[in-house]
């Protein structure tokens, strides 16, 4: 990396010293950012009128695209970006016509939003993980998952097994409808267990189907709401509730249930370390997703910009806000580099 490259970094993490003091340290085994040389495609759509590159997608990814655009830039003389278009649900439609170089999501795209895209393109986008999804829902950010109980109720732990029992329906296991099943007496032993969360076309209600319950259905008990603040309101007035919602959200009136493994030997509750460690059964991630074509290789530009994203120097970007999103692993980056191979 040139010597000016380096000073952009310096300055692009400055105004953030000692924002990340309480984030796991970066992996040292972090591939070093080698910048190589890339033109711009002949004719590319993602351009604006002015010659600039187009990225668009989640507006929380705002801080992170503003650090490696200058970091890129400075790299690669003559390749300017353009003002960031705001959306996450506009990142699929955008890229399906391409009319940006990618687009940043806090969540996975869902089942329609992939569809259309095949359809306009004839082979799905390309997903690149880039970081860990935040610890902290006080910010405008995507956050890992917690599990809430009503204060009331006795339960202080779970494991991510009996959390899919009770949320989906057809367990080979069985499925957890009653409090008793989970070992509460008295009163509570025969009280029906009423699950809620976010519905399932949702960021959060995707993520909890697709991974946590293993692709079942939501059980016919289960209510869906709009928001982490309905859902938590709804289990503030239902004692025999739990619930899905953003981590971070505990209060007097109900509790986060801590994680157990299913060996019983440790539990977790979200904290940046375990989300890193990838221990916490309901950490998610933050995404980039590239424009793909069928028979086509990627576009140079794009993938060279995700091999800094997926360097020492891009991930301590990533590092760098207070609060934020939470580093890849060597390990993860090494698999995310690969799929850009």
């Amino acid at each position: 990396m040139s010597a000016y490259s380096r000073a952009l970094l310096a300055a692009a993490l400055s105004c953030c010293a000692g924002a990340a003091m309480t984030a796991p340290a970066l992996d040292p085994g972090l591939p070093e950012y080698q910048p190589r040389k890339v033109s711009l495609p002949a004719a590319a759509s993602y351009l604006d009128e002015q010659g600039a590159i187009r990225i668009g997608g989640a507006e929380h990814a705002q801080f992170v695209i503003d650090r490696f655009n200058a970091l890129f830039a400075g790299s690669h003389p003559g390749l300017r970006f353009a003002g960031h278009v705001k959306g996450t649900t506009a990142t699929i439609p955008l890229l399906s016509y391409g009319r940006m170089l990618f687009g940043p999501m806090g969540r996975s795209a869902n089942a329609a939003e992939l569809e259309a895209y095949e359809k306009a393109v004839g082979a799905p986008p390309l997903e690149i993980r880039i970081a860990h999804t935040s610890d902290d829902a006080q910010q405008e950010m995507s956050y890992s998952i917690g599990i809430y109980v009503n204060r009331a109720n006795p339960l202080e732990r779970l494991s991510a097994r009996q959390v899919a029992r009770i949320f989906s329906n057809g367990n080979p296991e069985g499925d957890l409808s009653h409090w008793g099943q989970l070992g509460a007496g008295g009163d509570w032993k025969e009280r029906a267990i009423h699950p809620f969360g976010t519905p399932e076309y949702t960021g959060m209600g995707t993520y909890m189907q697709a991974g946590p319950l293993q692709g079942r259905a939501f059980t016919p008990a289960y209510e869906q709401w709009g928001s982490t603040e309905t859902i938590l309101k709804r289990l503030e007035q239902d004692p025999a509730g739990i619930a899905f919602a953003a981590i971070g959200h505990e209060n007097a009136a109900f509790r986060q249930l801590a994680i157990v493994s299913e060996d019983g030997r440790s539990e977790t509750r979200g904290s940046r370390q375990e989300v890193a460690a990838g221990s916490y059964p309901y950490g998610r991630f933050v995404y980039f997703y590239l424009r793909r074509e069928p028979g086509k290789a990627l576009d140079p530009v794009a993938k060279e910009y995700l091999r800094l994203v997926l360097s020492r120097q891009g991930q301590e970007i990533i590092a760098s806000q207070a609060g934020g999103y939470i580093p890849l692993s060597a390990a993860e980056v090494r698999a995310e580099l690969h799929k850009l191979d």
